[in-house]
């Protein structure tokens, strides 16, 4: 077969995605890049989407992308020097209950970190902005100024004019028909007219992005749905104004609608998914349309046309049934596949023309820099790695498309398509009435119900049902003693003469010099951003384990191959073979002693160690003396099968003090008291040691370490933000991440997480905040559901601050 020749990056997908990374690789230098498009632009999703622009979701950084893409089309006019069709009208979103309401209230109050403004209007103003509006038992309006839409193939095409203008080069009808990895390290890309050979290969190849993983030997978690639109016949109400409508939303009714020409353009989420080419999308599938089934969105329609009233006259111009593709919680497969050297993914985009330049630049960065500008853990293809099946796939998918607009709650969790994984410990929670949450694949303990509570959530922007019982477990781990499974938790095991020079050269803490002793240790990027946090313990000489977030596993694992040794250093991952508990309270070490005969005194086995125990009937474990809690607490880790005897016998020696099982909902409300932060939530890569407060754990003055350039870099300057604890004067409801902070009427930063702190009584927060209002004490307001509330700033934790109870 004949060479096409080399490009440092080839991109499979012709659609808004691909076309948008090219265009960002050719930006960022890479103009030897090139993009191969089985068809013609556009083929697959992109042509007949309905190109709905809007800025108000979370988490923040799909948020910032949202608007980052949005912002730019004005900027790809100028440069790729043809329209892209895009329409800046704003959108209003409508609020048909008091539920609603709140959701919207929110979603402005989390916008404001952003810089994005929206703004509740009257009825009155909304239909001066909407004649055809009718806003009869409306309970609100929200103006977002960002809304508005983009024409599909004119976006697209300008993308792919802008990067041919950079030097790189676009191939239609140039099917993919191979990808394979040589022993130079390079990929070599097969199409029908020739070969390519290139450093990296990006799969955005849409609705075919299944069948473009399997040519590199991998699977994505990914389902093509039927999607619904209609476009009316002109209507007498719209051709007679003069200006644009704003586009039209309503969560409860899941419909979303925006002028086009002088009609309407109507679509829905229909109540009941219709999966399409569940085993494979056909090779010959283009510019064509799905058979059309509008009963599908009737009830949408009806709502509709009660809101605006000009529908129930207008005749039906065009109904377009067009397939998507999506992941199990319907946000894009982004990043570098697990399982493969150098193969990005850029699939699975629900919302191209909303999200593909935030995407696209995303992907350039990743390439380019060695990492995204922005954090896209949310987003990041690992999350479903290696565990999701196709049945989780399809049942995730389609319970997700049908409840697209539903609200979604603090902590809420969706049964459909569990449970996947269980550690043999699930029985044990289960007879013990365990609610159960899901990470990672992983069920896993949330809290316990009493045999007079409902074992089941109910989700609210307030206090939930499960409030009491978590307070009773907070309670009882501070009193006495309680356990906790942290099976979850991601494992490590490190061994090998070079093992503690590797683990030097990729952590940013210190390493543990002597066998028995355990430290806490940051990992950073290059740029100096945090990429991973583990508990680090030395057992050996040359044996090391280290724990992390277990949501992190992939992404652990993806860091550590990159850096990995070819001898000297075997790295096993153990977060699937050990199961794991943690007892903590000040019982906790009375406890222990009961199954084990060796000393576990606090001269022998101080905060900060680690040792392996003989625990009576379950053999040896590996034991850490940490807290997460801030009590007196152990991490015991033993192999997956012996779980469950781990759990019985401590619960067993435990009913002596009164030992209660306790979740994570516990877990997390303790260490609020703490004021330690979770990995997620103030730990990420948006973020430094320096602002997150994990500079203390790192010491620049040893050797070597990735990242330690830019992290004596930042040392020199002031943090643009910086994490502390906040007290809020609320009693009927609590952060949960996003709030915004002021003081003296003005933005000082936002909330990553809260709750309530059920042993010191209070609701509490993390925030980040500019370094220069933060004073111990301050007073501060903290914007919960569109109120503030009167709030105050805590430079120490708001439980034992001097850290003697886990010392103990």
């Amino acid at each position: 077969m004949s060479s096409l020749g080399s490009a440092r990056v080839v991109v499979i997908g012709g659609g808004i995605v691909g076309c948008s990374i090219l265009y960002h690789l050719a930006k960022l230098g890479a103009t030897d890049s090139i993009l191969v498009e089985r068809q013609e632009l556009t083929s697959g999703s992109s042509w007949h989407a309905a190109g709905n622009l809007f800025s108000l979701t979370s988490p923040s950084n799909v948020q910032r992308i949202q608007k980052y893409t949005i912002e730019l089309y004005a900027q790809m006019e100028r440069e790729s020097e043809q329209p892209v069709g895009y329409h800046p009208t704003g959108g209003l979103v409508l609020a048909s209950t008091r539920e609603e309401l709140d959701t919207l209230k929110i979603a402005c109050g989390q916008a404001r970190r952003n810089g994005i403004e929206a703004a509740f209007v009257s009825m009155n103003e909304a239909r001066q902005l909407a004649p055809i509006l009718n806003t009869e038992g409306l309970h609100a309006v929200l103006f977002e100024p960002l809304k508005g839409h983009v024409d599909p193939a004119s976006a697209t095409q300008a993308f792919a004019a802008a990067a041919r203008k950079l030097g790189a080069k676009v191939l239609r009808r140039t099917p993919v028909i191979g990808t394979q990895y040589l022993p130079s390290g390079e990929w070599e890309v097969e199409t029908t007219a020739g070969t390519i050979r290139a450093e990296y290969v990006v799969n955005a190849a849409g609705l075919w992005a299944r069948e473009v993983a399997e040519l590199a030997g991998v699977s994505l978690p990914l389902a093509p749905v039927e999607h619904h639109y209609m476009v009316t016949e002109a209507v007498p109400e719209i051709a007679g104004l003069s200006r644009e409508l704003p586009t039209i939303s309503d969560s409860d009714a899941a419909y979303y609608s925006r002028q086009e020409g002088h009609g309407l353009l109507l679509g829905a989420y229909e109540s009941t998914c219709h999966h399409w080419a569940v085993d494979g999308t056909p090779r010959d599938f283009g510019h064509e349309l799905l058979p059309n089934d509008l009963s599908r969105m009737s009830v949408n329609l009806e709502k509709a046309m009660q809101r605006m009233p000009c529908l129930q006259t207008a005749g039906i111009k065009r109904i377009i049934n067009g397939p998507m593709i999506f992941s199990p919680d319907l946000g894009p497969l982004l990043g570098p596949h697990p399982a493969l050297r150098n193969y990005m993914c850029a699939a699975g985009v629900m919302t191209g023309f909303n999200q593909g330049g935030g995407i696209g630049r995303m992907i350039a960065e990743w390439i380019i820099e060695g990492e995204p500008s922005l954090d896209m853990t949310c987003w990041d293809v690992s999350r479903f790695y290696p565990w999701a099946t196709k049945q989780f796939t399809l049942e995730r998918t389609g319970y997700f498309y049908e409840h697209r607009d539903d609200r979604v709650y603090p902590h809420q969790e969706h049964q459909v398509g569990r449970p996947v994984r269980k550690f043999p410990t699930f029985d044990f929670h289960d007879r013990h009435r365990a609610v159960f949450g899901f990470a990672n694949g992983w069920e896993y303990p949330l809290w316990y119900a009493s045999q007079s509570e409902e074992r089941i959530e109910h989700p609210s922007y307030g206090r939930a049902n499960w409030f009491g019982a978590v307070g009773e477990e907070c309670r009882a781990v501070r009193r006495s003693v309680g356990l906790f499974d942290v099976s979850t938790y991601a494992k490590y095991e490190v061994v090998g003469p070079m093992a503690e020079d590797w683990l030097s050269r990729i952590l940013a803490g210190r390493v543990p010099a002597k066998a028995g002793k355990t430290a806490l240790s940051p990992m950073v990027s290059k740029a100096g951003r945090l990429v991973g946090d583990f508990t680090v313990s030395r057992l050996g000489p040359e044996r090391f384990v280290l724990i992390g977030a277990g949501s992190m596993e992939a992404i652990h694992m993806r860091r550590f191959m990159d850096y990995l040794p070819t001898d000297g250093v075997q790295l096993h991952n153990r977060s699937a073979a050990w199961a794991g508990a943690m007892i903590a309270g000040p019982n906790a070490r009375a406890l222990l002693k009961r199954l084990t005969s060796e000393d576990v005194s606090n001269d022998v086995f101080p905060f900060l160690s680690n040792s392996s125990l003989n625990i009576d009937g379950v053999g040896r474990v590996v034991a850490l003396r940490v807290s997460f809690t801030g009590e007196l607490g152990y991490e015991l880790f033993c192999p997956i099968a012996e779980g469950p005897t781990l759990l019985e016998r401590l619960a067993e020696a435990g009913s002596e003090y009164g030992i209660r099982l306790a979740g994570s909902r516990a877990l997390m409300s303790l260490r609020l008291e703490k004021s330690f932060p979770s990995w997620g939530l103030e730990l990420s890569s948006d973020y430094t040691p320096f602002e997150s407060g994990l500079d203390r754990f790192i010491d620049l003055k040893r050797g070597d370490f990735i990242g330690r350039d830019a992290l004596l870099t930042a040392s020199r300057s002031q943090s643009s933000e910086k994490l502390v604890s906040i007290i809020i004067d609320a009693s009927h409801l609590d952060c949960f991440g996003g709030e915004a902070v002021f003081r003296n009427g003005e933005r000082i930063g936002y909330v990553s997480s809260g709750g309530y702190g059920h042993t010191v009584s209070e609701s509490l927060a993390l925030a980040y905040l500019l370094p220069d209002a933060i004073e111990d004490g301050a007073d501060v307001e903290v914007e919960i559901i569109g109120s503030r509330y009167a709030s105050r700033i805590s430079l120490r934790p708001r439980f034992d601050s001097h850290g003697e109870r886990m010392r103990a």
